[in-house]
């Protein structure tokens, strides 16, 4: 008479175990890029968020542009720009890169994002952004550093231009 087995055998299931490991083993560096790639988006989809904030800013001040520190704990005379925009950008968690992973900048300047000190009180017409670059070409915010890379790469930063868009920029 046969015996109906139920259950697997020892051999059966080390073979299914390698496999699953094997898998892993293949999956995870896809999944820290995909992380990364998730990090950078939520990085540009803040910026985007804040260049709305910002045009709402600019329609208020007469389109001059705000007076604020490039590095606040270096200027601390002068306001940080999530200060200046806090009426425009009222959610503060939008000034924070998801990749700024220490919090190390949101920490210290309470935003992850620098602002050019080249701007300061510039009227619009008068400032970059009508002559000399153009509103496609001129850096409104960006990252304090490349926050956004894999590891051993090099990395990149995300910036917000006086048009609105944002685009990324991979430094060597």
């Amino acid at each position: 008479m046969l015996r109906k087995r139920i259950g697997f055998t020892l051999v059966e299931l080390l073979i299914v175990i390698a496999i699953i490991s094997l898998l892993v083993t293949l999956m995870a560096p896809a999944l820290g890029r995909m992380r990364e790639a998730a990090r950078s988006s939520a990085c540009q989809g803040n910026l985007h968020a804040i260049g709305v904030g910002f045009r709402l800013y600019l329609e208020r001040s007469g389109d001059r542009m705000p007076v604020a520190a490039q590095l606040p704990s270096a200027e601390p005379e002068l306001p940080a720009i999530c200060e200046v925009l806090e009426k425009d950008v009222p959610a503060p968690e939008s000034f924070r890169c998801p990749a700024d992973a220490e919090e190390k900048y949101f920490k210290d300047e309470g935003t992850s994002y620098e602002y050019p000190a080249f701007l300061r009180g510039l009227q619009v017409d008068d400032s970059y952004l009508g002559k000399r670059w153009g509103e496609t070409m001129t850096p409104v915010l960006y990252d304090f550093e490349p926050f956004h890379n894999e590891p051993d790469k090099p990395g990149a930063m995300n910036f917000l231009f006086a048009d609105g868009h944002v685009g990324s920029l991979y430094l060597k």
